[in-house]
Formats: structure tokens, sequence, C-alpha cells
């Protein structure tokens, strides 16, 4: 049986703080991203799979985790 992707995307970036979606959506090669991290106290990133992007120089705060985690 051949291997089907979802790709629930715009999904994620529905979710995401402007000031983190928004150099994410800068990216040229954005199809193929594999994890955002955000984690709390360090700044955001974006994870491909040939390299790692900071989106953010800004660490992420507790109202952003509160921002995704609401919607």
């Amino acid at each position: 049986m051949p291997k089907v992707t979802t790709d629930d995307l715009d999904a994620l970036l529905d979710i995401l703080p402007p000031h983190i979606r928004q150099p994410l959506c800068q990216q040229e090669d954005l199809r193929e991203l594999l994890e955002v991290v955000l984690d709390l106290g360090r700044s955001p990133e974006a994870r491909f799979p040939q390299r790692e992007v900071v989106l953010n120089p800004q660490e992420v705060s507790e109202s952003d985790i509160e921002y995704v985690a609401s919607r």
C-alpha cells in the first residue's frame, strides 16, 4: 500500500502567533516543514529536512503558548 501524507499546514499556520507565523510563511520550502518548535524561554524554530531556522529572536513566552493552546 502506498504511503499517504496528510498536510495540515494551513491548520498549523492558523494557530501560530503572528510574529512566528509571518517569518515561517516567508520560507521558500514551507511545504517541506517537519516541525515548529516553541520551547518556553527559547527562540521559536522551524525545522526542515536540511536546515533549521530561527523564526524570531524573541524568546517564546507564556502568552505565546497560551495563544496556541487557546486556538
